[in-house]
């Protein structure tokens, strides 16, 4: 019996040394080194808001969604009934709402989908052409949404209907890209 303890001491020391060297190396035997690091996790906020300024502190948008989803850190970020309120300028608000929406990575658009409208906020909004369309691309940078999806543009009592728009919300005029061309200007 004295005999198999010095074994079994001999046994553990051995397991222990090869889970230790297991531990440190890959099932092939690699360094742990040349494995991709697994990625990070993103995150989700619910009832989210969050807003971009420009250089002097001025906010020109605030994005507000019932879920905000970034799965990938360095990912898009994915809205939940998106509410955006845009003021490229003083004086110059504009609202979009949708059932969806983009903010990708390292850009300066918004991707709007699913029910989308936008329309003037502020001063005589309530008399205000609406626009409804399926898809709408904001370029924050140059103040422009752009789609080109079947739109329809509501100035009451009348509508009109057409295919693809391009809007400069800081000039607020609205062009159509459909055969039959059409502008119009507040």
């Amino acid at each position: 019996m004295t005999h198999t303890r010095p074994a079994a001491m001999l046994a553990l020391l051995g397991l222990a040394a090869a889970s230790w060297w297991l531990a440190g190396s890959g099932r092939d035997g690699h360094e742990r080194a040349d494995q991709p690091l697994a990625a990070a996790p993103g995150y989700y906020l619910v009832d989210a808001t969050v807003e971009q300024t420009d250089a002097s502190g001025y906010r020109t948008l605030s994005a507000h969604a019932e879920r905000a989803v970034q799965s990938d850190p360095k990912g898009a970020v994915t809205l939940l009934h998106p509410t955006l309120h845009y003021q490229p300028q003083s004086g110059r608000d504009w609202v979009m709402i949708a059932d969806a929406g983009t903010l990708p990575s390292h850009s300066q658009q918004v991707l709007l989908d699913g029910k989308v409208e936008l329309r003037a906020a502020g001063r005589g909004a309530a008399s205000a052409a609406i626009v409804r369309t399926e898809h709408l691309a904001l370029d924050v940078g140059t103040h422009v949404a752009t789609t080109a999806d079947p739109v329809r543009i509501e100035l009451a009592p009348h509508a009109l209907l057409a295919h693809g728009l391009r809007a400069d919300l800081t000039r607020e005029t609205l062009r159509l890209e459909s055969a039959v061309h059409g502008t119009f200007a507040r």
